[in-house]
């Protein structure tokens, strides 16, 4: 974004707004530029050090355990 851009940006809001509620508009763009500012701040940070820890140790693949043999079916009734 160009500074002709905010300007041009800036001079339509204040003609929307009027100059006595421009303050108050701008104080609450600005703050919620700053929570968006800290909250991706934030985000970085916890990927970056995802990234940097090393990767956590796979373990092999347990033996395969011996089953009992499945229950005989019942013998049939003649």
């Amino acid at each position: 974004m160009n500074p002709l851009e905010i300007i041009l940006i800036l001079a339509v809001a204040l003609i929307v707004i009027g100059p006595e509620r421009m303050p108050e508009v701008m104080r609450a763009v600005g703050k919620v530029m700053r929570e968006l500012r800290l909250a991706s701040n934030t985000v970085l940070h916890e990927l970056t050090e995802g990234l940097d820890e090393p990767p956590a140790k796979v373990l092999p693949p347990a033996p395969p355990t011996e089953k009992s043999a499945p229950p005989s079916d019942p013998p049939e009734k003649t």
